[in-house]
């Protein structure tokens, strides 16, 4: 616990969510404050929530000038000394301030001032009632996965491993074992179980808590309410929750005493945040178990290639699950269909075929596509023009349902044009297919099959993809159409053949990462068929047959495909051999942006260095969003330390110009 200093020491140093340094308050002669305190301070002419992160006796500043801390937070201990350390790091890791680091990722709840029924909430919060248990049996590990839990149970202190095992090897059960004797071993230790997406938390949320039954479980998603996010967090601050299942911000949870942390399917880009402080939580949660000197368990069946890179320089251990762990399950047979030179809508005629067969066994199919919508645009026959986006630089998106076309960027809809706008002609068609369209088209090709889509426009509301994945699971759907929502993590028992369509657009792609993005999904999709034992069947359209990316997954080989991956990062420089940083800019004007831009470059020739090396600015891929024109300059190194060492010196010399938003994302995703 943190300790309490004397009224001698009369300020505060607090940290807000602002771009602002540590600010000094006075302490009010009433107020007995702690470090790790949530505070309420005044800023301008607000008052602010922050946090207390030192005492001292003595400022700087006048002391007349400084104001006083307007109200201390008492209804909750203070924030562990660990957890101000972690912010911190990520903070300083992003480039940002601590406090927009840590006051942000405080549930909304405990950064507000208590109203008049604040005490009746507070108490609701801590309401937290258990949910039903079933203390239900535990199933016998095989050879793998007894081998995984003894290493990882081995570790003493901090050590990496990468649970590398096939789709429907086990690397669950064996993360429950982990946790199972992890938290028998100390009444008081606690466990982070971190999975990529909203729609897996339920699934895993309902094994753990089976599992666990007489432990106090929680979740922490974007999809919680208010109360609910805040009573999670609250009951794992103060250490009555046990384990936590959350999203990528539970790495931000406060634990009192965190014990080990699991990483599942640790390669999707889920983990990375899109805004605001764009921190890769599977990163973070790799340095908390550093700081904790715990085990950190990375598990994936297409490990990341960062990842990867640690296992083959000996910086990770590997632990490998190579078999299917249900009795008489095997991996499902991979065909490449070649369509070169072949006419068809949707769907080849061997494929067709194969839906057929599959059906009459009373089996279900998997259809999946990585594009929603009906088609991802429309265009007119005459003149070529296609619709577009009047605020973003892409193409809106046909919603043939909605009756509107769709900017996936930034969310504005437009009406369905009659004619073109252009040239007046009335013959405007889509162009391309989205799930939509392959919905329909099954419609009129199977009339008498149950046809279900999931993606994010059939199951907007809060319950319905657990609703929808319910009807899979009672076999109440035929045929299932989805983007990667179906793709990761799904224990699906009757799915005996799984289509992929549109793989090719992805191997077109100039982006680094494409190729290993594709891989993964494929294999993550493929591991839906034959999961209960039965033989299962995975079909792949594509253009570009004898390409190495089907090579690898027709023999499921991922660590063939990620050594290669892995050697042609290394001879063109790229990471994990290399390490980034994006600037970007947006302003209203293009040439505002790259002028922005070009005056930190020029900044960054004051500073000594040998290794980094800048690009000149550019404009973004999606040069303009939501009404904003963006560039982007790159910064690489040679080593993290450097990178690290140029950004805090270079971050200094940037100086703003009015219309002009900037930032700095370190280890970027996407360029």
């Amino acid at each position: 616990m943190p300790m309490t200093l004397s009224k001698t020491q009369l300020f505060a140093k607090v940290i807000v969510d602002a771009p602002l340094p540590e600010l000094d308050y006075r302490i009010p002669d009433d107020m007995l404050v702690a470090v790790g305190d949530r505070v309420l301070v005044p800023l301008g002419v607000r008052k602010v929530p922050g946090i207390v992160v030192e005492i001292v006796r003595e400022s700087e500043l006048d002391p007349k000038r400084i104001k006083k801390i307007a109200f201390l937070l008492t209804d909750t201990p203070p924030l562990p000394q660990e957890w101000l350390e972690f912010t911190r790091f990520a903070a300083q890791y992003y480039k940002r301030e601590w406090g927009e680091a840590a006051v942000q990722v405080l549930p909304p709840f405990f950064r507000k001032k208590p109203g008049v029924r604040y005490a009746q909430s507070l108490a609701k919060i801590r309401e937290l009632k258990k949910k039903d248990g079933k203390a239900q049996a535990q199933p016998m590990l095989n050879e793998e996965q007894e081998t995984a839990v003894e290493a990882i149970m081995a570790a003493r202190g901090f050590e990496r491993f990468v649970l590398h095992g096939v789709t429907g090897s086990g690397k669950t059960e064996v993360y429950l074992n982990a946790m199972q004797k992890v938290l028998d071993e100390d009444d008081e230790a606690q466990v982070l179980l971190m999975v990529p997406e909203i729609n897996l938390t339920p699934q895993l949320e309902a094994r753990v808590r089976e599992r666990f039954d007489r432990y106090t479980i929680v979740t922490m998603n974007s999809d919680l309410t208010q109360t609910e996010r805040a009573r999670s967090w609250l009951a794992v601050h103060e250490g009555r929750a046990r384990v936590l299942v959350g999203t990528r911000m539970a790495v931000f949870a406060s634990f009192r005493k965190l014990a080990l942390i699991i990483v599942d399917e640790e390669h999707d880009a889920s983990y990375k945040a899109g805004d605001g402080l764009r921190y890769s939580a599977r990163d973070l949660a790799i340095k908390r178990a550093h700081m904790n000197s715990i085990a950190c368990v990375l598990g994936s069946a297409t490990p990341s290639l960062e990842t990867w890179a640690m296992v083959r320089d000996e910086r990770a251990r590997l632990l490998s699950l190579k078999h299917r762990a249900v009795q008489g399950a095997s991996l499902p047979k991979v065909e490449i269909v070649d369509t070169r030179n072949r006419k068809f809508h949707i769907f080849s005629g061997d494929v067709r075929l194969a839906i057929e067969d599959t059906l009459q066994k009373g089996r279900q199919v998997l259809v999946f596509i990585n594009r929603r919508g009906y088609a991802p645009t429309i265009n007119c026959t005459a003149c070529g023009w296609v619709s577009r986006c009047l605020h973003c630089s892409g193409f809106t998106v046909y919603h043939k349902r909605d009756r509107a076309l769709v900017c996936h960027h930034c969310g504005t809809r437009y009406p369905i044009v009659q004619r073109c706008p252009s040239c007046g002609n009335p013959e405007i068609e889509p162009i391309g297919s989205g799930t939509e369209r392959i919905e329909e088209a099954i419609a009129n090709e199977w009339p008498e099959a149950r046809v279900l889509r999931i993606d994010r426009d059939s199951v907007k509301a809060k319950g319905e993809a657990d609703k929808a994945f319910a009807l899979i699971h009672r076999q109440e759907a035929d045929i299932i159409v989805g983007t990667q929502m179906i793709a990761k993590g799904h224990d699906f028992q009757h799915v005996g053949l799984v289509v992929v369509l549109n793989a090719d657009a992805q191997l077109a792609s100039s982006d680094i990462r494409a190729e290993e993005r594709l891989f993964a999904v494929m294999m993550q999709v493929a591991g839906r068929a034959g999961r209960a034992g039965g033989n299962g069947r995975v079909m792949i359209q594509s253009r570009f047959p004898e390409h190495p990316i089907f090579d690898a997954l027709l023999r499921q080989d991922y660590e063939a495909f990620g050594d290669r991956l892995l050697q042609e990062r290394r001879e063109s420089f790229s990471p994990p051999f290399v390490y980034q940083a994006l600037l970007r800019a947006e302003a209203r004007t293009l040439d505002k942006a790259l002028h922005f831009l070009q005056r930190a470059l020029d900044s960054s020739q004051e500073i000594e260095t040998e290794t980094v090396r800048l690009y000149d600015p550019v404009p973004m891929a999606l040069m303009r969003l939501m009404d904003a024109e963006r560039a982007q300059l790159l910064v690489e190194a040679d080593s993290r330390a450097e990178l690290q060492r140029f950004l805090n010196m270079w971050k200094g010399k940037i100086v703003a110009e009015a219309g002009v938003e900037w930032s700095i994302e370190v280890d970027p995703q996407e360029l």
